[in-house]
């Protein structure tokens, strides 16, 4: 199944409504100024190899090309699947990374989210042939990154996660623990651990009743609790730099702090771990000594699940389309005007 690493690009396709418009208004126009100045014969004899219905053509081409541009943005991925037996020894690791606003906050530096990519890359590099999962979540959640045992793809997808790429925003962390289950049993693995990454600020929905079914599957929830216990403002920033802070309602600068009690009864509910800001910088020692008591060794089918950028499918036959529509001349080819003369020539006789 193909799929997009910045889908939310998606959006500038709206921009194709308002090509669309311009180009009507200009059309009209322009046919409205040849009728008053001209008389049909009259412009054929002074315009005579001049195509009224090129400009047409020649706005199509456009309209292509732009949005073969804006898929190319979008980065399309193509999946490539290979299945392979072997004997293993690891273990399947589902990562739950909060991408709520809340963690852009910076307690922790450079900001708890950039901190829970800083652990999780550096754990993946200390990985073997463990399996790893991704979910995203803030106001709702996804599966980023399914199952697989290409851990630099995953490196790479870690890197651009971002709260932009959730909406709504907020920390729904029942829907991602939901998300989760779901997602471990639908890939049939044995023996799996999850880590959740957040600072459980603002959560919406209580999480006991899907932490019972991690707890009845022998499922532990290793939870890397982000953020000190003063907070710290939420960061608002343009082109890498802070131009404000996110503000309440009365104007006055919002304060996030974790959310302690929660995470901790969720770790001890799943007989895990929390791992809070006192540990934050040992945090992937002491998750690597919890994944190595979960490895095992056997006989296993492993899924490759690679996924190739194939942008080049879309960006070359742009720029092919604005080349052509550039060198397009308004005026009729001389194949055009040949076959005109043609049918006025067997149309006088």
């Amino acid at each position: 199944m193909f799929k997009f690493m910045y889908p939310n690009i998606a959006w500038v396709l709206l921009f194709l409504l308002v090509f669309l418009f311009i180009f009507i208004t200009y059309y009209k126009k322009r046919k409205k100024w040849i009728n008053e100045n001209f008389t049909r014969n009259n412009f054929k004899q002074i315009s005579y190899d001049f195509s009224l219905n090129k400009v047409i053509t020649k706005f199509l081409l456009f309209i292509f090309a732009f949005v073969l541009l804006v898929i190319s943005l979008m980065n399309p991925l193509e999946p490539q699947k290979t299945i392979t037996t072997a004997t293993k020894e690891g273990t399947d690791i589902f990562i739950v990374l909060d991408i709520s606003n809340s963690m852009l906050a910076e307690d922790i530096k450079p900001n708890r989210l950039e901190k829970s990519k800083q652990i999780i890359k550096t754990l993946l590099l200390r990985l073997g042939s463990d399996r790893v999962g991704v979910v995203l979540f803030a106001g709702d959640a996804f599966v980023y990154l399914p199952l697989t045992i290409d851990l630099a793809m995953a490196n790479m997808m870690i890197s651009e996660a971002d709260p932009l790429l959730s909406r709504p925003q907020g920390t729904n962390i029942n829907a991602a623990l939901t998300t989760t289950f779901y997602a471990i049993e639908r890939s049939k693995v044995k023996k799996p651990m999850v880590i959740l990454f957040s600072d459980g600020e603002n959560f919406e929905e209580d999480p006991r009743e899907i932490l019972k079914r991690y707890s009845d599957n022998n499922i532990p929830i290793y939870v890397v609790a982000l953020g000190t216990p003063e907070g710290a403002p939420i960061t608002i920033r343009q082109n890498g730099n802070i131009i404000n802070y996110k503000r309440d309602n009365s104007n006055n600068i919002v304060t996030s702090t974790p959310n302690i009690m929660l995470l901790s009864s969720i770790a001890s509910a799943t007989n895990g771990k929390l791992i809070d800001y006192q540990n934050i910088n040992k945090a992937h020692d002491i998750l690597f000594d919890e994944i190595k008591k979960f490895q095992s060794s056997d006989e296993v089918q492993a899924y490759i699940g690679q996924y190739q950028s194939i942008y080049l499918w879309f960006l070359i036959p742009a720029f092919l389309l604005i080349l052509i529509d550039f060198l397009l001349s308004e005026h009729k080819d001389k194949w055009q005007y040949n076959f005109q003369k043609f049918i006025n020539k067997n149309t006088k006789v």
